[in-house]
C-alpha cells in the first residue's frame, strides 16, 4: 500500500518488491498529489506536476530514469500490469515499463496529442483525445483497434476488464474489442447497448447500466465451470433501476434506488450469498 498524509508525504507497507519499501525516494516523497500503480510498482505525482517511482523492477514501472527529463506538468497517471502512460499538462503522453504492456509507445507518439484520459488492461492502453477519437497501443489485449477504428468516434469514456475494451459514445452506444471472450466481443447483446450511462468491469465482464437503470452484461459467463459475472441471467428481473455497480474479480453487485443490492457472478468472488440460516 502507498497512503498519502495530509502534508503531502507518502507512507509505503507490504512486500517490498512490490513498492512497500519506498525508503530509496523517502526524500522526494513530498508535496504528493496523487499515486498510481502497476502491478509491483508505483508512481507519484507532486504538487509541481513531476513524477516519483519506486517499486518492481526496471520493466514494471518501478523506474523512470528512461524519460525523467520527460516527466514534467503531470496531471495524471494510468497504469496496465506493468507499465504507466503520463498525460501532460499540454495533452501529450510519456510512457514507460514494459514495452510490451503498454510502456513503449514510440510507434503512434504523433498521435498522442490533445489527450484527455487513458485506461488500461493488463497489457494495453487506450487514450480518448479531445476530439472523441482513439488511440491504443501495447499487446492484443485491447492494444490494436483497427478493426472498429472507424467506429471510434464521439467516445466520452472507457473502461476496461483483463483483456478488452469497453467505449461509451455520446449517443449512448458502445464499442468493444480485444479478448473477445473477456468482453471484446459484444455482438450477441448490441442491439441491447442502447442509452448507456456508465459501464463497470470485473476482470472477465462488462456491465453496462442504461438510463432506464437497467442492466446490460456481457464477457467471460464462466470461469472454472462458475459464473463470472458476463451471464446475469439470474437475477436479470431484479436488476431494474440500478444506480451504480461495483466489481471483483469474478463478481458484480449492483445498488439499486431503494438502497438494495443484487448480486452475481462466481460465488468465491462474492457473487454468491450463502445461506447461513441453519
Amino acid at each position: 500500500f502507498a497512503a498519502i498524509k495530509v502534508d503531502g508525504t507518502v507512507v509505503t507497507w507490504g512486500g517490498t518488491k512490490f513498492g512497500g519499501d519506498s525508503s530509496a525516494v523517502a526524500g522526494q516523497l513530498t508535496d504528493v498529489q496523487s499515486i498510481a500503480s502497476t502491478g509491483t510498482a508505483f508512481a507519484a505525482i507532486k504538487g509541481d506536476g513531476s513524477v516519483v517511482t519506486w517499486g518492481g523492477d526496471y520493466w514494471s514501472g518501478g523506474n523512470s530514469s528512461a524519460v525523467t527529463n520527460q516527466l514534467m506538468d503531470v496531471r495524471s497517471i494510468s497504469a496496465t500490469a506493468r507499465a504507466f502512460a503520463a498525460i501532460k499538462a499540454d495533452g501529450s503522453v510519456v510512457t514507460w515499463g514494459d514495452s510490451s504492456n503498454g510502456g513503449n509507445s514510440h510507434l503512434i507518439a504523433n498521435q498522442l496529442i490533445d489527450i484527455q484520459s487513458i485506461t488500461g488492461t493488463s497489457n494495453a492502453f487506450a487514450a480518448v483525445k479531445a476530439d472523441g477519437t482513439v488511440v491504443t497501443w501495447g499487446d492484443s489485449s485491447g492494444g490494436d483497434s483497427s478493426t472498429v477504428a472507424d467506429q471510434l468516434t464521439g467516445v466520452q469514456s472507457i473502461s476496461a476488464t483483463d483483456h478488452a475494451f469497453a467505449a461509451i459514445k455520446a449517443d449512448g452506444s458502445v464499442v468493444t474489442w480485444g479478448g473477445s471472450l473477456y468482453g471484446g466481443d459484444s455482438s450477441l447483446i448490441a442491439d441491447q447497448l442502447t442509452d448507456i450511462q456508465s459501464i463497470y468491469a470485473s476482470n472477465l465482464a462488462f456491465a453496462a447500466i442504461k438510463a432506464d437503470g437497467s442492466v446490460v452484461t456481457w464477457g467471460a459467463p464462466f470461469d472454472d465451470g462458475n459464473n463470472a459475472g458476463g451471464d446475469s441471467s439470474l437475477v436479470a428481473d431484479q436488476l431494474t433501476d440500478a444506480q451504480s455497480i461495483s466489481a471483483t474479480d469474478g463478481a458484480f453487485a449492483a445498488i439499486k434506488a431503494d438502497g438494495s443490492v443484487v448480486i452475481w457472478g462466481h460465488f468465491y468472488y462474492g457473487g454468491f450469498v450463502p445461506d447461513t440460516s441453519g
